[in-house]
């Protein structure tokens, strides 16, 4: 059968990609017209004044019309599979199943090339397109080399098939489609600043400034993140510098993905426009690295005080017996810490600071943990520490 000329019409917001990517790689001949007010269904009208909805029926068609070997399978079965798979994209772009889905991806594609069969077909390119289609919740993990089978597909996909080009025009940084939320500058044109004064960053340099939001993946975003989150754009806007997400996910216990889902759609919500999404995890390393070098320069030491004890002499700003340790004997401590051979929770790594000083209480706070030990039954669905043994505390905001 072959495909007529067709006109594909769909909202601006929500652009099919599946089916602009399909139609590409199929040689069927669409043009298209983002006419469609916001949540409409996408449709194909021909010019016979014919017409079909719907994101899988455009697919199938464009899949039984081409000219593509085996675009929609090989037999019968395959494609009852690609059917299968047509049915089951949609949950990629689900922001509680988005991580389960691509976990499942993952492990179905360690020894696969292809979704069906040996070749390319359409289910290939609906779950690509919804992966591409979710913006910078599937960048983060692409990045995090997480699941590798997948991203070794998505690759694969996106090259032979220059996918790229045909879905750069339709996806934004953050996701398919969607633009921040305009500020109210631009709402309303004519509204002047009333305030009399604008915020400086004292000794700032244009271009010079990187700002950082970082909330901590173990809850969904509150006033306070919000205004944290605004004035970080404000500062990277007034200085064109640049705007990071850290996630801050040094609290395995409490953290999940979906938090980090819906913290990056709500500061979307926002408006806020980032320029990457990184993770204290990611510079586990190096803050061992500098925790080591506090040891050594006797600005750090080991604590191994019963918790109940060592909140007590906090508390009373009574010093601890482990203040007076060596160098040697912490970091023979410390390497116990970092090999996993001491019990859960049972040793800190403490910034040596003065106990007994007009400002006790605020030093005291400071020396809480800086690196601690919750590995096993306390990590086990998080990110940040599938292999490391310390967890990161106070050191990843500690200054010289």
């Amino acid at each position: 059968m072959e495909a007529m000329a067709a006109k594909l019409v769909f909202p601006q917001d929500n652009p099919p990609l599946s089916i602009i990517s399909a139609a590409k790689i199929a040689v069927v001949p669409i043009t298209t017209d983002p006419c469609l007010p916001s949540g409409s269904v996408p449709t194909l009208h021909f010019g016979s004044g014919d017409f079909i909805h719907g994101v899988n029926t455009v697919l199938r068609y464009i899949a039984r019309t081409t000219s593509v070997s085996s675009f929609y399978g090989e037999n019968a079965i395959q494609e009852a599979r690609v059917d299968e798979w047509l049915e089951y994209a949609p949950l990629i772009l689900s922001g509680s199943e988005f991580e389960a889905a691509c976990s499942f991806l993952d492990g179905y594609l360690a020894s696969r090339t292809f979704l069906v069969g040996h070749g390319l077909t359409v289910a290939d390119i609906v779950v690509w397109s919804n992966l591409r289609g979710a913006g910078q919740r599937w960048e983060s993990l692409r990045r995090s080399r997480k699941y590798q089978n997948l991203v070794r597909w998505f690759n694969s996909v996106a090259v032979d098939y220059a996918l790229e080009e045909v879905t750069s025009v339709y996806v934004g940084k953050r996701a398919i489609g969607k633009s921040p939320a305009p500020c109210l500058k631009e709402k309303m044109p004519g509204l002047k600043n009333t305030s009399g004064h604008e915020i400086d960053l004292p000794g700032a340099k244009v271009g010079e400034v990187c700002v950082h939001f970082a909330p901590e993946p173990s809850g969904y975003l509150h006033i306070g993140h919000a205004k944290a989150a605004l004035l970080n754009q404000y500062f990277a806007d007034r200085y064109k510098g640049r705007l990071l997400v850290r996630f801050d996910d040094t609290n395995p216990s409490k953290e999940s993905s979906e938090f980090v889902e819906n913290v990056l759609k709500d500061i979307e919500t926002l408006g806020v426009k980032y320029d990457a999404v990184t993770y204290t995890s990611d510079y586990f390393p190096k803050l061992m690295e500098m925790a080591e070098c506090l040891i050594k320069q006797g600005k750090a030491y080991v604590d191994d005080t019963p918790k109940d004890k060592m909140n007590t002499e906090r508390r009373d700003g009574v010093e601890s017996k482990c203040r007076n340790s060596t160098v040697e004997e912490n970091l023979l401590l410390w390497s116990e810490m970092v090999n996993g051979t001491r019990g859960v929770l049972s040793a800190v790594c403490v910034v040596n600071l003065t106990c007994r000083t007009p400002t006790n209480h605020f030093e005291i706070l400071f020396t809480t943990v800086a690196t601690l030990i919750p590995i096993t039954e306390l990590a086990q669905n998080t990110r940040s520490i599938q292999h490391m043994t310390l967890h990161a505390h106070l050191l990843t905001h500690c200054k010289e």
